[in-house]
């Protein structure tokens, strides 16, 4: 009992205490330095803002509200808060009220009274259970250790559901940068389908005046059909990524098919992009900070199993008024009884089986299984951002390079045109020049995409994006769920806040 009224009265609860671990990393990301990449700490901003367009703006706010993933972590987060709530209500006597009405008949022969026949009549009782309580006393802190381990998962919902919002929005924007670019490469198939077109017109005329080859004709018609084919089959990619977006959206794709019907460049952002530091990183990725959340409810689920070793206390009691007549239920000093029952139980044969003890090894081994998760959670966010900075850099020299070979392929392509009309190349140099051409445009295109999902994924790795957002309530009042809470917390509002 002394370490118990010790526990009591310091407010310690059985358990190892949380402490967020140590995670070793570096002072700044190691990966080469793009220009527009700076070292400054990231803007709480809604980065895909930046590549200004309109279309991208739209799908990305339609997916903050209709994407379904989105609304089940809504309803994950629901379950955490009315766990919380159950956990929270156990600090607290369990109490009822009610009343009841019987009509009886005693047998006096069994009681052995000297007048049976005064008994063998029926008569009525009334019952009002004015009160009737049971409360265990949370004398080791299992119950504290519960609450803290339910505030911790419901901040660790929140956060997933920050995590989701923060992979919807990369996952739309990437599969609209994807329509764009696919759009790109098959313009470049069709233009070289009317560069095919433009070259069957010059060999047609020459064999009018007997200048041609009909071989030449046929063989640039055959590549002009096969043109046309490559460009088509871009049809049915642009539909896959539509119909990603639908999904995303949680709707049909015609809404979506209706804006982006238009051909449209792959939209380009080349403001600086803010990094920041690996520490701070680790606090702004909700996915690592969801991690640690749960670690902190693992460890203190640890208290709660260790708390099968020790004795529990609690109280029962009742006041009851009972009364022949329902009008003499409001007569207290004559017809009621009370009572009032101290307890102390023990499960010593879980201690003598091993049960509590495997309880025991369960939640430890939950919580360096959380730690583990954790710390594979903070290796995977700094390495995604490494990775997605060296990736950004490569598309963009790639970028520039097919830019630059488009440029000169095409006055080469216009040059060789004329000298063939000349007579001076023959058909076979200029469809190589036409087929280069092709490429370099088909090249540009897929560059062009692959920097704008570069950059995508470079904000996806950074985590950020919702900081400055619109929450719904759910998410956003978690800071009312405290860890240790009172009387006073459940008196002044409601624990499990509504609006969810």
């Amino acid at each position: 009992m002394t370490i118990a009224a010790g526990l009591a009265l310091g407010g310690c609860a059985i358990g190892p205490d949380y402490q967020e671990p140590a995670l070793p990393v570096t002072d700044r990301f190691t990966a080469q330095r793009e220009p527009g990449l700076e070292a400054a700490e990231p803007r709480s901003e809604r980065w895909w803002q930046n590549f200004n367009d309109p279309v991208l703006d739209e799908l990305v706010s339609r997916a903050d509200i209709q994407n379904i993933n989105l609304r089940r972590s809504l309803l994950a987060l629901e379950v955490f808060r009315a766990q919380y709530t159950v956990a929270f209500s156990r600090l607290f006597p369990d109490i009822d009220t009610g009343l009841a009405y019987s009509w009886r008949r005693i047998d006096a022969n069994q009681l052995g009274v000297p007048n049976p026949d005064a008994l063998r009549a029926g008569f009525s009782n009334w019952q009002w259970n004015i009160a009737s309580a049971t409360w265990e006393v949370d004398v080791w802190g299992a119950v504290r250790r519960q609450i803290e381990a339910g505030v911790a998962r419901v901040q660790m919902a929140a956060s997933d559901y920050r995590a989701a919002l923060v992979s919807v929005r990369a996952e739309v924007a990437q599969a609209y940068m994807t329509i764009r670019q696919l759009q790109a490469e098959r313009a470049a198939f069709r233009d070289l389908t009317r560069g095919y077109d433009k070259l069957v017109d010059a060999i047609e005329k020459k064999v009018r005046y007997q200048a041609g080859s009909k071989v030449e004709l046929a063989e640039v018609r055959s590549r002009r059909a096969s043109a046309m084919g490559d460009a088509e089959r871009f049809d049915g990619l642009i539909a896959q990524q539509v119909a990603g977006i639908a999904i995303l959206l949680g709707e049909a794709p015609e809404h979506v098919r209706a804006m982006v019907i238009e051909d449209a460049p792959v939209p380009r952002m080349d403001l600086p992009v803010s990094l920041g530091v690996p520490a701070s990183l680790l606090r702004r990725r909700p996915d690592v900070v969801s991690a640690e959340r749960a670690l902190q409810a693992a460890t203190a689920e640890i208290g709660v199993a260790e708390a099968g070793y020790l004795p529990r206390f609690g109280f029962s009691g009742n006041l009851v008024i009972q009364a022949p007549e329902f009008s003499e239920l409001g007569d207290v000093s004559k017809n009621m009884t009370y009572n009032v029952t101290p307890a102390v139980s023990w499960r010593f044969m879980d201690i003598l089986t091993g049960a509590t003890e495997a309880r025991v090894v369960q939640a430890r081994a939950r919580a360096a299984d959380a730690l583990l998760r954790y710390q594979l959670a903070a290796v995977t966010a700094v390495n995604q951002v490494e990775a997605s900075i060296t990736a950004l850099g490569a598309s963009r020299r790639v970028r520039a390079s097919y830019a630059d070979a488009a440029h000169e392929i095409q006055q080469a392509f216009d040059l060789a045109f004329l000298q063939y009309r000349t007579g001076t190349i023959d058909i076979t140099r200029l469809i190589q020049y036409l087929q280069a051409y092709a490429v370099a445009r088909d090249g540009l295109a897929q560059s062009e995409g692959l920097a704008a999902q570069n950059l995508v994924e470079l904000y996806r790795s950074l985590g950020g994006g919702w900081e400055m957002a619109p929450m719904p309530p759910q998410v956003d009042d978690i800071r009312r769920f405290n860890p240790t809470p009172t009387a006073n917390d459940f008196l002044a509002h409601d624990p499990q806040p509504s609006g969810g």
